[in-house]
C-alpha cells in the first residue's frame, strides 16, 4: 500500500546513512584483518540493519491509520512464539553479539505491536 512505501522512503532515508557511517567508523577505528574481513564485516551488519527495517513498516502503517485492526493476529502469534523461542536459543547458544542484538530486534517489534494493539482500539 501506499503507507507501506512511504515507511519504507522514510526508513530508508535515516537508515542508509547510519550504515554508511557505522562502515567508515568501522574502517577508521575497528582493527580489521583485512578488507575482506571489513567488507563481510559491514555487509552483515547491512543485512541485520536492513532486517529491522523491514519488520518496522507495519508499525507505521498502524501509527498512521491509528488501528490495528486490520493486522492477522494469527501470523502475530505465530511471531510471538518464533520470538520466544529465539530468545531461548539466544541465552543457550554461543553467538556473536550482532546476532544476538538482531534475535532481540524481533522482542523490541514484538514489544511495539503489543503496546499499539494496547493503545489502538
Amino acid at each position: 500500500t501506499q503507507s507501506t512505501w512511504e515507511a519504507m522512503k522514510y526508513l530508508s532515508i535515516a537508515l542508509l546513512p547510519l550504515c554508511l557511517g557505522g562502515s567508515l567508523y568501522s574502517l577508521y577505528f575497528i582493527p580489521h584483518k583485512s578488507w575482506y574481513s571489513w567488507s563481510i564485516q559491514c555487509l552483515v551488519n547491512g543485512v541485520y540493519a536492513f532486517g529491522f527495517l523491514f519488520m518496522l513498516p507495519q508499525l507505521f502503517v498502524n501509527y498512521k491509520l491509528r488501528s490495528v485492526a486490520h493486522l492477522p493476529w494469527r501470523a502475530l502469534g505465530y511471531k510471538a512464539f518464533n520470538t520466544f523461542i529465539d530468545d531461548l536459543f539466544d541465552f543457550i547458544v554461543v553467538m556473536p553479539t550482532a546476532h544476538r542484538i538482531a534475535c532481540f530486534r524481533d522482542d523490541f517489534v514484538f514489544l511495539i505491536f503489543l503496546y499499539q494493539r494496547w493503545l489502538y482500539p
